[in-house]
């Protein structure tokens, strides 16, 4: 292929595979269907679908759950459907090049991650000044972040081959690229801090340590660790029920029928449409807490007319949000109504709506991670990649319906009903003194999430061994004798501190994990 041709197939696949990051989740460049694509366009379809078909078998237990960033599906299936394309239609040549391709592509992303902690910094001004315009463009710039970290891998790829894309991840001196991945997994620690400042922290700090002491002992996942928060909150709950003025929260909604919501149903199809873009300017630091800034303002606009009250609340949906594209929808309709509540009566604390987005996005993060990534997508993807690899062109067309329609429905109804039962939920609340019980449960699961998620973001493992008298000592091994989960702990509360003590503490701790990263790495500690 001429240098022009590979520009305009590199763009192209670019383009495709932007939508696992930018522009909704649709799952049209996974292999399966990926490949058959690219094979259609090429003139060879039949070598599309076996590439495609083997690639996604490849792949099939390799997901990006959480912060993790594995090998990139995507980009070794097109790519690697390409590369036997370009061979004369030898499926082998592109299915031996899929794994070091993904791996190439698994490193740019990572910078990409780490390009749009730039622009979540640089939105934060602009949320100071109230400047919608900008914070809607810094976050859309995720697009081109993504997009040029595709068209530059891809177009590597196609024109240095498997040799050339070697070389690239070789040059890379050893101590930068393990000290980059090194500090990956050290900045969720910033957002975890900041989840812990917004929160109730020194007073309820016993449930954050019970989070953590589940997570590191008993190996329970956040789901298992939200539901018994919920259980404690409610046990709680109940053990104080003031009899006499308690209102019970089983009343029918009928009684709340003189509420109007301030949104109509236009108003949650613009957030609905938005929420396609919630991970365009997903980082290592405060992962999509942009792009769940970015779905609420419509409805902040109209709840917020008071410019200072409008840039507090843009603030307080920039905070660290992680959580499933199609469930954190959930979230989302919950925050709104919650909002809703506080610009018409105030009685609806920063802190409640912080803590219950804390507490949703860990169980919420579970069933879509477990239920809609890791079953729904792996039954249809083995369904349609055997199909592929009999030459069967139903086989991506089996995969990709059904998700286009779960991306669809699933968001849709996650964000209108959890509006609804937003508003139901903080309407019972404010008709009784239940306010601050519901500070505190939510307060309650938040932390003990939080701790979770500490546990199972963070990572700092330690690569230090001592020897004395012949006898080795491994440090990891001992510090976890001494309390699993240490130096994650130790670095979230350090960051805790930092951001307590100063206004540009995000920055300082930003520096601090990149400085631990790097040259733990370097020196041989991490």
């Amino acid at each position: 292929m001429t240098t022009i041709q590979i520009v305009f197939l590199s763009l192209f696949i670019a383009a495709l595979i932007l939508e696992n990051y930018g522009y909704g989740y649709w799952m049209i460049s996974r292999p399966v269907i990926g490949g058959p694509i690219l094979g259609l366009i090429m003139g060879d379809i039949q070598t599309g679908l076996i590439v495609g078909g083997s690639v996604e078998l490849m792949f099939m237990g390799v997901l990006p759950i959480g912060g993790s960033v594995p090998p990139n599906a995507q980009i070794a299936g097109l790519i690697g459907t390409a590369f036997a394309i370009m061979s004369g239609g030898k499926p082998e040549i592109g299915i031996v090049l899929a794994m070091p391709v993904g791996i190439l592509a698994q490193f740019l992303i990572m910078l990409a991650w780490n390009i749009n902690i730039f622009l979540t910094h640089k939105a934060d001004k602009y949320i100071e000044a109230g400047d919608t315009k900008k914070i809607e463009q810094t976050h859309l710039m995720g697009l081109l972040v993504f997009f040029s970290i595709f068209f530059i891998s891809t177009f590597a790829a196609l024109k240095f081959g498997s040799e050339g894309v070697s070389k690239i991840v070789d040059s890379l001196p050893e101590w930068l690229n393990q000290g980059l991945k090194a500090t990956s997994t050290i900045l969720p620690a910033v957002g975890m801090a900041m989840l812990l400042k917004m929160m109730d922290f020194k007073k309820y700090w016993s449930f954050f340590l019970c989070g953590f002491v589940l997570a590191v002992y008993l190996n329970m996942d956040i789901l298992a660790i939200s539901l018994l928060g919920v259980s404690i909150a409610a046990g709680i709950y109940l053990l104080n029920k003031d009899e006499k003025s308690g209102v019970s929260l089983n009343k029918n909604e009928e009684e709340n029928g003189d509420y109007k919501p301030l949104l109509t149903n236009g108003d949650l199809k613009k957030t609905f449409i938005r929420s396609f873009f919630s991970m365009t300017s997903i980082n290592y630091e405060r992962y999509c807490n942009l792009g769940f800034c970015y779905s609420m303002i419509p409805a902040l606009k109209k709840f917020y007319k008071n410019e200072d009250e409008y840039k507090e609340a843009l603030s307080r949906n920039n905070e660290f949000f992680n959580c499933h594209p199609y469930t954190g929808n959930a979230v989302i309709g919950v925050t709104l109504a919650l909002e809703e509540q506080k610009s018409r009566t105030d009685q609806i604390t920063p802190e409640v709506i912080s803590s219950t987005k804390a507490a949703l996005m860990g169980p919420l993060s579970g069933i879509g991670d477990s239920i809609f990534k890791a079953i729904f997508m792996t039954v249809f993807a083995a369904i349609g990649a055997a199909m592929c690899l009999e030459g069967n062109i139903l086989g991506p067309i089996v995969f990709i319906v059904p998700n286009i329609l779960l991306n669809v429905f699933s968001r849709w109804y996650f964000i209108k009903y959890g509006y609804k039962f937003g508003i139901n939920l903080v309407n019972k609340i404010n008709e009784s003194n239940l306010i601050e019980k519901f500070v505190e449960g939510a307060t309650i699961i938040g932390l003990m999430v939080t701790a979770a998620m500490i546990v199972s973001f963070v990572k700092v493992p330690i690569a230090t061994v001592w020897n004395f008298g012949g006898k080795e000592i491994v440090l990891q091994e001992l510090l976890d004798k001494i309390l699993p989960g240490l130096m994650p702990l130790l670095i979230s509360m350090f960051y805790y501190s930092i951001l307590n003590k100063t206004k540009k503490g995000n920055y300082i701790c930003l520096l601090i994990s990149f400085a631990i990263g790097i040259l733990g790495k370097l020196s041989g500690i991490l």
